[in-house]
């Protein structure tokens, strides 16, 4: 005799197994959950899951691209499927719009980003508005942060990251500060500390003789730059704030470059990986680092590949960087700004995204085409982050 057609659903199954289930589950479904069941919420919302949850996102590709022009869209590089949301009012509304400042910077860690504008603007009673503010994209969530008592200039640089106590801090500091007009009144290094919402300066030096670029990623906690001294251009090197004793160090130095053309970004989210092209030839190398927390760190080149009809990765000094991750061996997914019908009435700029391995383009889909002559507008801001469930540290208003 036949037996009975048994049915299940998934609020039946035990609690450990529901939870392992959340564990492998994206987060951006997971916050769709949310409204289920008391349960799920419960789980969902649970200060030790959304860690745990974090830190297996890790140990996979979990990575996203995320721009911002007119909208906030994010990209899955794997199954190529995009979302997008309107800019969240405080930061389009705003005085630093997000949507057409070239000069803003931004910052991923553990799905929180660092938005920060290099510059100030004052209130009618002659004080400064918050230029920094923590973002949670896929919260939706955002605080701007309280200005630092020292001088705000254009050289400004900022990072993110925390300390062993797992706290969440923000580094600021003036490069070079001897071009700043009032130089002897700019603190040289401050930090923010979110448990205190306040900033205080450290004993950090930043040495006058190095430039520092503008190429950043925050990674385990600290925060790393590519840099060089000013009598050695072509010796670029990496250098690191370290968040737990506040201080910064030099790495390692860094493969030879195509000059403004390499990107850096992050590798199995241990590592540091550089993206180069050569203009003129074309020809794309990508280095990856030794794992950070090993002792000596230093680059090795990961693949490379030449030829004259590989894509140019970065059309235009002025034009955003590409942005790109990690999701095969010996494989980078890049997604970045082309121009289409240059030269014509009809020119337009896209934002392509491109499979490249050490055999040559694997695929390529544009994903969508603005007609601006601007390619830096066209692009203002791409990132790569890992979307997370980590609510916003207490920011006070």
């Amino acid at each position: 005799m036949a037996s009975p057609r048994r049915s299940w659903s998934l609020p039946l199954l035990p609690p450990e197994i529901i939870q392992e289930i959340f564990y492998r589950t994206p987060a951006e479904a997971l916050v769709r959950s949310k409204p289920t069941c008391k349960k799920w919420h419960a789980l969902i919302t649970n200060k030790r899951f959304i860690n745990e949850h974090l830190q297996r996102s890790k140990e996979r590709p979990q990575e996203r691209f995320i721009r911002i022009f007119d909208k906030v869209r994010i990209m899955d590089p794997i199954t190529r499927r995009s979302a997008a949301s309107p800019i969240p009012n405080e930061l389009l509304q705003h005085p630093y719009n997000i949507n057409t400042l070239v000069y803003t910077l931004m910052v991923h860690c553990d799905g929180l980003m660092l938005v920060a504008h290099r510059g100030w603007k004052c209130r009618s009673d002659g004080s400064i508005l918050p230029n920094i503010a923590l973002w949670n994209p896929l919260l939706n969530k955002i605080k701007w942060v309280e200005q630092p008592t020292g001088c705000i200039t254009s050289g400004d640089y900022y990072g993110i990251g925390y300390s062993g106590d797992g706290n969440y801090k923000l580094v600021r500091f003036t490069s070079r500060p001897f071009e700043v007009e009032g130089f002897e009144d700019v603190p040289e290094v401050e930090v923010y500390e979110f448990e205190t919402s306040s900033w205080r300066t450290v004993g950090g030096k930043v040495d006058v003789d190095v430039e520092i670029a503008r190429k950043c990623v925050s990674l385990m906690g600290n925060m790393y730059w590519v840099a060089y001294r000013c009598w050695k251009e072509y010796e670029k090197f990496i250098r690191v704030f370290d968040f737990s004793d506040e201080t910064f160090k030099d790495i390692c130095f860094c493969p030879p470059s195509y000059g403004d053309n390499s990107h850096l970004s992050c590798f199995n989210g241990d590592s540091l990986s550089l993206l180069q092209q050569d203009a003129a030839s074309r020809k794309i190398e990508v280095w990856v680092s030794s794992k950070l927390g090993d002792g000596d760190v230093s680059f090795s080149k990961y693949f490379s590949l030449s030829g004259l009809d590989l894509p140019a990765l970065r059309v235009h000094a002025t034009a955003a960087r590409p942005v790109y991750c990690f999701v095969k061996p010996k494989s980078v997914i890049v997604w970045c700004v082309e121009v289409e019908g240059k030269g014509t009435d009809k020119a337009c700029s896209c934002c392509t995204l491109y499979e490249i391995d050490e055999d040559g383009v694997k695929s390529k889909k544009v994903t969508e085409r603005n007609y601006v002559r601007d390619y830096s507008r066209a692009f203002v801001c791409g990132y790569a982050y890992v979307p997370s469930m980590i609510p916003l540290p207490w920011v006070r208003d």
